[in-house]
């Protein structure tokens, strides 16, 4: 496992075999950043790919291929995720996170009514499902060879929906309106279209305050 911490120890630049690295990305940093800073430890017009993004504010796994070895990265494409995500039921924002665009609401907490952890737990139980689900304009998902975000922050934003697929859950602590949930997904499935969903089961606010990608398949950190 390379470690963000440790990359100033390894020296890369000799290395011209294909690989494949696991690396835990920070907060406050794009996949776009990652890559770029990897491509500093290689010589130069060395090929370079990922597997899936993780928005600046999400932290965890990310599956960098090198060389000959970016031909692999569409095996990394469709496998099964597990997500450890932060919930806040009183705050919506247009980008169902804490990165919004413009914007962000606070809601009165006296104005709201705070599902009991069971209410909660037999609502994602009844939703262990495979179905479509609307993404936020704000994501990384590309269209004509652009991200969503980027037609919203041209002010062309894109409502689409994709199928998603939710296999298993933890309730990690619950403490209103803080959720805590450990989500095991398929490919293509939106953690903030899964929140997005949650509260509005319950006429709350929605929004990811925290995002964290432990596993991919069989490759954990």
């Amino acid at each position: 496992m390379t470690n963000w911490n440790l990359w100033k120890t390894f020296d890369l630049s000799n290395n011209k075999r294909a690989m494949i690295l696991y690396i835990s990305k920070p907060k406050g940093f794009t996949s776009y950043d990652l890559i770029h800073k990897i491509k500093k430890l290689y010589p130069r017009k060395t090929k370079i790919g990922h597997a899936w993004t993780l928005d600046p504010m999400a932290t965890g796994l990310m599956i960098v291929a090198i060389g000959k070895d970016t031909k692999r990265i569409r095996h990394y494409v469709w496998m099964d995720k597990v997500y450890q995500a932060s919930i806040d039921f009183s705050k919506t924002s247009d980008t169902r996170d804490m990165d919004y665009r413009k914007d962000f609401k606070q809601l009165a907490l006296e104005s709201l009514t705070a599902p009991t952890l069971q209410e909660i737990e037999k609502t994602l139980e009844a939703k262990i499902w495979r179905s479509r689900r609307p993404l936020t304009p704000f994501s990384a998902r590309k269209i004509r060879g652009k991200k969503l975000y980027e037609y919203a922050r041209e002010g062309n934003p894109i409502f689409m929906e994709t199928e998603m697929q939710l296999l298993w859950f933890t309730i990690l602590s619950y403490d209103f309106p803080v959720l805590e949930v450990e989500l095991h997904v398929w490919s293509w499935t939106y953690i903030r279209s899964i929140a997005h969903w949650l509260g509005s089961q319950f006429a709350l606010g929605w929004i990811l305050t925290a995002l964290h990608r432990s596993k991919v398949g069989d490759i954990s950190l």
